[in-house]
């Protein structure tokens, strides 16, 4: 058996968008663009979708999908806000999973699962089934946890609901499986995907990432023969390193061929491969060195802490939003009993729903009874949505507690309560609050320089709009990820034309081009380019003379290009 690499991303962004106007504010630290689902789509998702491959020259040889040999998940937050934002980006994920069967669900809501009772875990995951159902048109093979965060419980779910496997870090099990083969606990039949520690470590920081064939080299440490998998954030490629997503192309479609390797999607890559008894799954994640306190406790992991940083607030914020949960699923359980035939199997089932709004009146003649309100029931489902919302993991992730991450979930938790509230159902707001008042809870520099010094305060500070005081210069342009310049956009119109056949609009591109390179102006002409790559690769050796110029004029190899048709 040759060496399979599997290299797996994770995407996922924290919710940016206001629960009640589902807008991103404008976010001072993204600039140039408008906020960081913008930057980061300009930076990773959208490159990763169109990866340069160069030869020595630095001429582009071909354009290409990583998520065509990428083994990745797509956060449903995410995945929704790309389909309405960055469709072009969305759907070329969707095609690369069409084309190698790469994708991986994720549950819908980024939440630690072993912290959350078994009821709302399980909804996650089918919530998350669902979105993947909908989106990738298949039945999911496999699920990514959020922060890898298992134990022996939430692996007996993904047992129940057939999920064939989850990946996890060598940490994680009792017993590491024998090089090149996968784990299995002795409690269920789930496959353990055990990803090397090393390499991933060394891809996360950058150190695997100068070449395609030190990125080989690496991978090819762990194992002789059978599967070895690393994985880290899809964000590495392009956002955290620049540009490293041509070393991930390059390995992925070019290097591992010529090296005997076979790379491609998990499923695929685990026929045949051996599996090792690993004895248990440990209570654990892959960020924390002590299981998954970093998310309910003052444990020491964090993120951006300043000096003098404390977490004593996790504790109280877990706590306060753990009081409002159970009013909202108390409140669900005794009205939900009117107006559905099983509330609970309703709230299951309404992941078809938040996967596609248009499944709502089908929902509603299955699940609502006869005589009850309809729209009584889409109410208490979005309560539902928003309390689980409000656990997302990011707000405990980072040092501090006035960030936007704790904000947003705070936020989440005051949406459900808005929601019950217009049922008449008022929540003990109060005595949630009153978990941030303990001594040292919110003591400086948790606190800020704001002088937040209440839970009162607090709550007051994350609901209010979003983007108060944020500080933005009037003189920055700010962007989207498919801004375009004047010059550039000129080059993207001309482009479609000379690839229509018009020798004509090929040359006043290349003039263009020309002008702008004289006038000292630097831009990347990803779009002309895309659009002639595609040209040149559809015509191979029966292209006419304006459109290999332009072509040339772009920056691609065109004998490269137009030889990958034969």
């Amino acid at each position: 058996m040759s060496l399979r690499l599997a290299l797996h991303g994770h995407a996922y962004q924290p919710p940016r968008a206001n629960p009640r106007t589902g807008i991103v504010p404008v976010e001072a630290g993204a600039t140039p663009f408008r906020d960081w689902n913008e930057r980061i789509t300009a930076e990773c998702y959208a490159p990763c979708t169109a990866t340069r491959l160069h030869d020595s020259s630095g001429r582009v040889t071909a354009i290409v999908n990583l998520f065509e040999r990428m083994s990745f998940d797509l956060g449903p937050t995410l995945a929704h806000w790309l389909e309405r934002h960055a469709p072009v980006v969305h759907d070329r994920m969707v095609a690369g999973d069409a084309r190698g069967r790469t994708a991986v669900a994720h549950p819908y809501h980024h939440i630690i699962l072993p912290l959350a009772p078994a009821r709302d875990a399980l909804t996650e995951l089918r919530w998350g089934m669902a979105d993947f159902r909908h989106r990738f048109g298949r039945e999911p093979e496999g699920m990514w946890l959020p922060e890898t965060a298992v134990d022996e419980s939430v692996l007996s779910m993904l047992d129940t609901l057939g999920v064939g496997f989850t990946i996890v870090a060598p940490h994680q099990v009792a017993k590491q499986p024998h090089a090149g083969n996968l784990g299995r606990s002795a409690s269920s039949q789930v496959t353990l995907v055990v990803y090397d520690g090393p390499t991933s470590h060394a891809l996360a920081f950058g150190s695997a990432l100068g070449s395609a064939d030190a990125l080989a080299d690496q991978l090819a440490t762990s194992a002789g023969t059978g599967l070895t998998v690393a994985a880290t954030d899809l964000e590495t490629f392009g956002h955290h390193h620049r540009f490293s997503e041509r070393a991930v192309g390059h390995l992925l479609f070019e290097v591992a061929a010529e090296r005997m390797m076979h790379a491609g999607g998990i499923p695929e890559l685990m026929q045949g491969v051996g599996i090792t008894d690993v004895g248990s799954v440990l209570p654990s994640a892959w960020s924390c060195a002590h299981g998954y306190e970093r998310w309910r406790s003052d444990c020491s992991c964090s993120t951006d802490g300043s000096s003098g940083s404390h977490q004593r607030w996790r504790a109280p914020l877990r706590a306060l939003l753990d009081i409002l949960r159970d009013h909202a699923h108390d409140v669900f359980a005794r009205r939900g009993a009117e107006v559905f035939h099983d509330a609970w199997l309703a709230r299951d089932a309404y992941g078809e729903v938040l996967a596609d709004r248009g499944r709502w009146e089908s929902f509603a003649a299955q699940h609502v009874r006869p005589l009850a309100s309809v729209d009584e029931a889409a109410i208490l489902l979005a309560s539902q949505e928003a309390t689980l919302a409000s656990f997302t993991s990011c707000a405990w992730f980072f040092a501090d507690l006035l960030r936007p991450e704790a904000a947003i979930v705070l936020q989440e938790a005051a949406r459900s309560i808005e929601l019950l509230a217009s049922l008449g159902e008022h929540a003990p707001l109060n005595t949630a609050l009153g978990c941030l008042d303990a001594p040292g809870v919110l003591a400086a520099p948790a606190a800020g320089p704001t002088g937040i010094t209440s839970g009162r305060a607090v709550w007051e500070w994350a609901t209010r709009e979003r983007g108060e005081g944020e500080a933005t210069s009037a003189s920055v342009d700010l962007r989207r990820w498919d801004t375009m310049g004047t010059s550039v956009a000129l080059v993207a119109d001309l482009a479609v034309r000379a690839a229509a056949g018009s020798s004509v609009h090929a040359s006043q591109a290349i003039e263009v081009i020309e002008l702008t390179r004289r006038a000292g102006e630097q831009h990347l002409f990803v779009v002309a380019q895309q659009t002639v790559y595609d040209a040149l690769l559809g015509r191979g050796r029966d292209v006419d003379r304006s459109l290999a110029s332009l072509g040339d004029a772009l920056g691609l190899s065109v004998d490269a290009v137009t030889g990958r048709r034969h």
